[in-house]
């Protein structure tokens, strides 16, 4: 019952921080001009590399994206990347350029009390950016942008090889009483069974969490199917979609299948050549509750559903008013309204709270 509960206000404080403070700016540009480069130029001579790290004992988690490169220096698809990190320091909280033969050389500690570093920065002959931003779905944490490269000549060419960083990691300086945009993440399980068919054609599934602003999920994730088996975990703060791939024995891969992920849930599914069926989803508030508990619960579930619903077109408002340009003629109308929105969400917000701590204690 106390996770139920404890569920309730994890909605609740979702649509507080998504509706009453502003999302961390993000670089968008760079976001876009590194998805181009790794669209257009990563393969198996230019392979891209991911690990994920974990430690218990701080509840923390880190990933870190390298791809190393080699292309021309009049590449367009490289020297858009170069102009992104220009273009977007004004949307970070840190940005360093260093020029070969100066400055200092770099690494990233991944989490606080590890000594687990990566360097991004390993020659002072290297021309070097640095832009770090707060993540978008969860400002405690940050995502480290580098590119570190050196010109060389191949035969006739003039190329450029280095390497391109994507960091995601605990922010150093996070203060504990600092306020963020959103809660803390939760875990999200797949567990996939494949039907005869895949089990006899698939040795590999890939996943890939869907592009979405501020949050970068680059290429797949591999994970071994074992006896027709594959378990899938990454730590959410919203509900996103993951795509999934088959890579079949012969070296071909399948179309992406589209699933919903949620935190805290564990999704049980059966894959099939193009389509999937889940079979179960179960999460950790199901318990036992008496009858007329599970109808004060789906009525107050009902009732949040409603709030929920006003505060989304609430926050599209917002959203779109956001994108008006401070020097248009009619900002101070838009602040006006802006300020009211905020005001409207705040108090749909208390009433969602005032709900859940009346079943709180009808429920105790």
């Amino acid at each position: 019952m106390r996770r139920y509960i404890l569920l309730l206000i994890f909605i609740c404080s979702l649509n507080i921080y998504a509706a009453g403070l502003p999302p961390a700016p993000q670089p968008e540009a760079l976001q876009a001009a590194i998805r181009a480069f790794i669209d257009t130029r990563v393969d198996k001579k230019m392979p891209m590399n991911k690990m994920s790290y974990g430690w218990p004992g701080t509840s923390s988690y880190s990933e870190v994206m390298s791809i190393p490169f080699c292309c021309d220096t009049k590449d367009s698809v490289f020297l858009a990347i170069i102009d992104a990190f220009c273009i977007d320091e004004k949307n970070c909280y840190q940005y360093v350029h260093e020029l070969p033969g100066s400055g200092m050389l770099y690494s990233v500690s991944l989490d606080s009390r590890s000594s687990r570093r990566e360097i991004t920065r390993k020659s002072k002959d290297h021309e070097f950016y640095m832009l770090c931003s707060k993540n978008y779905d969860n400002p405690r944490y940050r995502d480290m942008y580098t590119i570190s490269y050196v010109k060389k000549k191949e035969g006739k060419k003039q190329m450029y090889e280095g390497i391109l960083f994507h960091i995601y990691s605990p922010r150093p300086d996070y203060k504990e009483d600092e306020v963020t945009e959103t809660p803390e993440y939760q875990k999200f399980i797949l567990v996939g069974q494949f039907d005869k068919e895949l089990t006899d054609s698939c040795r590999f599934v890939g996943l890939r969490g869907v592009n979405s602003k501020g949050g970068l999920e680059y290429g797949s994730r591999r994970e071994t199917v074992v006896d027709g088996r594959f378990v899938f975990t990454k730590q959410l703060g919203k509900a996103t979609d993951i795509q999934i791939s088959y890579d079949y024995k012969s070296g071909r891969k399948s179309e992406w299948q589209t699933i919903r992920a949620t935190p805290g849930a564990t999704i049980y599914a059966t894959f099939h050549k193009d389509s999937y069926e889940i079979d179960r989803v179960e999460t950790d508030y199901a318990s036992e509750e008496k009858s007329e508990d599970k109808q004060k619960m789906a009525k107050a579930d009902e009732t949040l559903k409603n709030y929920s619903l006003m505060l989304k077109s609430i926050n599209e408002q917002i959203r779109e008013l956001r994108s008006v340009p401070q020097d248009a003629p009619d900002y101070a109308d838009v602040k006006k309204r802006l300020s009211g929105l905020h005001k409207s969400a705040k108090d749909i917000t208390n009433k969602m709270q005032e709900l859940v701590d009346k079943l709180a204690k009808e429920l105790e």
